[in-house]
């Protein structure tokens, strides 16, 4: 991880932890870069910034955010035949 990056295990509403009912591949941390919250995934291939909180502090509104934002087909690969059937359907 990059010396800039430090990661929040522990807040004060453990909102890192229960970002992780959300995905749970999830983890928080804090750009001190950019004076900035940051949620990235284990799971994303290359850069593992999923998205930057909006807010000054992590609260409900970021397990909000990330409930609402969250892509569970993001990177990963559909079966052949789930897509062939996918793309019959277009035509």
């Amino acid at each position: 991880m990059k010396s800039y990056l430090r990661p929040i295990t522990d807040d004060l509403y453990f909102i890192a932890s229960r970002l992780k009912e959300i995905d749970p591949s999830y983890f928080v941390v804090y750009n001190l870069l950019r004076s900035r919250y940051e949620v990235h995934s284990k799971e994303q291939r290359g850069d593992t910034l999923c998205f930057v909180v909006p807010y000054k502090a992590l609260d409900a509104r970021t397990l909000e955010y990330a409930a609402r934002t969250r892509n569970p087909f993001f990177g990963k690969r559909v079966a052949a035949a789930k897509e062939r059937s996918w793309l019959k359907t277009l035509l």
